[in-house]
């Protein structure tokens, strides 16, 4: 085992001796544990490859041909191992000088033999030496190097699963894996923003209503799936046996020939009478006695290729999802809270099964942040704890929801609005704007939260709608709620 499997086993051990019990109790955070493990093993093997500082002086070691004994290549030699010795600082042997005078000196008085002994002692001695070296090098630097890069590695993991301990009961009753704030915590993250986070997932655990809420959205806005006939080729093996002209193991029939082991005993009883041995030497010549017809039978596989259907389940509406978040001075308070814990939640949920999300808060004018790729939780943050407290106006929100929704990236996007909807009504353009995505299959869903409920009301349509008071933590639900109301 190397010095990089080595370390890996005590990183490993350090790990689960800090958050052995978050490991063991989520799958997802203990593979991505042993999945970035293992990225780092690669990372620091080809960095300590890659970035030895004598790297250059270990290229020449490797090409130098030291069966080329002559004065010149020695000294070529001599002259490399010299300089590696001074670019590392270590002490350089003047015997190598005197070795390489006293070569030149007597390469002409020395007998060939003699000459010839002496060549390769001296070729060998150098590869030793240079070699010993380079390892030397290579043995500290690599030490160094992995501690380096061991101390980067655990500081950072201990830091996200430090995250992941203090968000963990709540992440798992809310039914999301811990393993996606692996990702999401990269950046700066500081403390108040995790006791932000904290405090939101908390409320959402423990507030009955909102529980209730999240069960009615959930089954309106989670995946429905569709079933098709698809044609597909397999691979179907079957054991065959097939005849094996080398051996003989059963008889299959009666054959005219010579075969004296296998001849039929009538055959053989003619050989008893003198009269008739000579019809059996008579067949013998011709070929024409009866035998048994014996072969062997060799099991094998074929392959064969059929075509099948087979019912297989496709994702309808697992598309992209556009939030539009109310942050006006009506807002204030629980509302508010309540709409930005949503928010996370369905943003977490959303990263969870890899489906782009486009956030929008809205007051008199709108912010939007774009989820489609990657991101981290610090950028989530920021933009969810910003608050506008002025005047409601939700058009210029759904209008770019709108143009999102248009673009090929949000083309099955669905819409959600979050908000106590005192505001004014949609333009007719608007609303017209709707109905078309609408009949291209795009959803629009809203959650209002207030307590008022039913006495101000956007005239929009949508196709569900939740109201949730949070005086009470009681919870509304409009099914197929498509006519105007004022």
């Amino acid at each position: 085992m190397n010095n990089i499997d080595k370390e890996g086993g005590k990183l490993l051990y350090e790990i689960h001796s800090q958050h052995g019990e978050l490991l063991s109790s989520s799958e997802s955070v203990s593979n991505e544990v042993e999945r970035q493990l293992a990225s780092w093993k690669r990372h620091s093997r080809r960095s300590i490859e890659l970035e030895f500082p004598f790297y250059y002086e270990a290229s020449m070691f490797s090409q130098f041909d030291f069966s080329l004994h002559s004065v010149t290549n020695f000294k070529r030699g001599v002259d490399a191992y010299k300089s590696l010795c001074l670019n590392a600082n270590m002490n350089y042997n003047a015997f190598w000088d005197n070795e390489l005078a006293q070569y030149q000196a007597s390469q002409n008085k020395q007998t060939v033999a003699t000459h010839r002994s002496d060549t390769l002692a001296s070729f060998n001695l150098l590869s030793q030496e240079w070699s010993k070296l380079l390892e030397q090098l290579k043995s500290t630097w690599e030490l160094e190097q992995i501690q380096f890069l061991r101390s980067e590695f655990i500081k950072k993991t201990l830091q996200k699963l430090a995250l992941l301990d203090e968000l963990y009961s709540c992440v798992k009753s809310l039914g999301l894996e811990p393993g996606i704030f692996f990702d999401l915590s990269k950046g700066g993250l500081g403390l108040s923003d995790i006791a932000k986070i904290k405090s939101w997932l908390e409320y959402l655990k423990n507030d009955e209503g909102v529980q209730a809420l999240l069960e009615l959205m959930g089954r309106v806005m989670q995946v429905k799936q569709s079933e098709k006939q698809e044609e597909i080729t397999q691979v179907v093996y079957q054991e065959v046996w097939i005849p094996d002209t080398n051996s003989r193991e059963e008889i299959v029939g009666i054959k005219l020939g010579r075969d004296l082991e296998h001849t039929l005993p009538n055959e053989l009883s003619l050989m008893s009478d003198p009269v008739t041995s000579i019809l059996f030497d008579l067949k013998y010549v011709e070929s024409s006695l009866m035998c048994f017809d014996m072969v062997g039978l060799q099991q094998e596989t074929i392959s064969e290729e059929e075509r099948i259907f087979q019912t297989v389940s496709e994702d309808e509406n697992k598309g992209p999802i556009v939030i539009c978040v109310d942050t006006s001075g009506s807002m204030q308070g629980a509302p508010e809270t309540i709409a930005k814990a949503l928010t996370l939640l369905m943003v977490l949920k959303a990263k969870n099964e890899s489906r782009a999300c486009y956030l929008i808060n809205f007051s008199t004018q709108i912010e939007t942040l774009n989820l489609s790729g990657p991101f981290t939780m610090e950028r989530l943050m920021t933009f969810l704890q910003k608050s506008f407290y002025g005047g409601t106006d939700v058009a210029p929100a759904i209008q770019q929801g709108i143009n999102v929704m248009s673009s090929d990236d949000y083309k099955n996007a669905d819409m959600l609005i979050i908000s106590d909807f005192i505001m004014s009504g949609l333009p007719s353009s608007l609303r017209s704007s709707i109905e078309e995505l609408r009949k291209s299959g795009n959803k629009f869903y809203s959650l209002v939260v207030d307590s008022c409920c039913m006495e101000h009301r956007l005239k929009t349509l949508f196709d569900h709608e939740w109201v949730y008071d949070p005086c009470d933590s009681s919870v509304k639900e409009l099914l197929s709620f498509t006519n105007v109301i004022d």
